[in-house]
């Protein structure tokens, strides 16, 4: 389902994501989470609009602990990068306008 994006591991989380060349766009699933596809699409379509600015990842925490070490206890949940600082976060679903804010604030725009 994440088509376009690419996973994470515990390994490369802080490499890849969390201090990264481009700031990051980071979504935590369970895969069996039905509400995973109603996120997939408000973030593919803003992944197609900032994919060459903005790295997205998800990381499947069915397979990893790193989502502990960041505070993250409600899935999906989605946390916004940019050098080694965590701007922003999501733990509900939210809105369009709040997603493109968020990756605006990444992109300093």
């Amino acid at each position: 389902m994440w088509e376009g994006f690419e996973e994470l591991t515990d390994k490369d989380i802080y490499d890849r994501a969390i201090s990264g060349d481009k700031p990051a766009v980071v979504i935590f699933i369970k895969p069996e989470d039905p509400e995973n596809e109603r996120w997939f699409s408000l973030f593919s379509r803003l992944q197609r609009l900032y994919g060459d600015k903005v790295n997205f990842f998800y990381m499947d925490t069915s397979k990893t602990t790193s989502y502990q070490d960041l505070g993250i206890f409600v899935f999906p949940t989605v946390l916004y990068f940019r050098d080694t600082m965590e701007l922003d976060r999501h733990d509900y679903f939210p809105s369009e306008e709040e997603v493109e804010r968020s990756i605006r604030r990444l992109l300093r725009l």
